[in-house]
């Protein structure tokens, strides 16, 4: 009896990772909903909507249904609107999404202050007539220009907070705890 119900519980077991594992590939691909794809070019990052706690990884997804764009210049800025990286990606994967094929790239960065931190995606392609200067020198001639901001929070701001409460309250449970111990013993002689 033991031994099927081990056998049972070993299947189960790996049914729900199987599940687990396909099921994450078949989300794959971005959710570019509440972004401006239908205009063709779209930036979005992971944190989109979330404070970030300092520290945190944040990736940038830029996405667009114009197939001959090859190449997006992420520009992380900081806070105080200096650059702080700029990424270079060549490489993307071709999705389909809400009868639309969308390109993606994507950059992932660590913000490292505090703040309203952007970053700016850039889509270049074949020159088809110029579009006007991009912000990147060495390549002036963009396609289009998409932007995303987040807000980069300390770590454990209110965390902080709850340990010297709790340091504090635990100080004060002791002291207490130590003057009832002393007035039993007072009492007793």
């Amino acid at each position: 009896m033991r031994v099927k119900s081990l056998g049972v519980a070993t299947a189960i077991g790996i049914a729900i990772g199987t599940l687990i594992l396909f099921a994450s590939v078949a989300y794959a691909t971005w959710d570019w909903s509440g972004t401006s794809i239908n205009s063709g070019y779209a930036v979005t990052t992971d944190w989109h909507g979330e404070l970030v706690p300092i520290g945190e990884e944040v990736t940038a997804w830029a996405g667009t249904t114009n197939v001959s764009i090859v190449e997006v210049k992420f520009r992380w800025l900081r806070p105080d609107g200096t650059e702080a990286w700029i990424d270079v990606e060549t490489k993307y994967t071709e999705e389909s999404w809400e009868d639309l094929y969308v390109r993606e790239f994507n950059a992932t960065r660590t913000p490292d202050e505090e703040g309203d931190w952007g970053v700016q995606a850039v889509f270049y392609g074949p020159d088809d007539g110029g579009h006007g200067k991009g912000p990147i020198p060495d390549q002036p001639e963009k396609v289009a220009i998409r932007a995303r901001s987040f807000f980069v929070i300390p770590e454990v701001a209110i965390g902080t907070v709850a340990v010297i409460v709790a340091m504090f309250g635990a100080l004060g449970l002791f002291a207490l705890k130590r003057k009832h111990v002393s007035i039993k013993e007072h009492l007793r002689t």
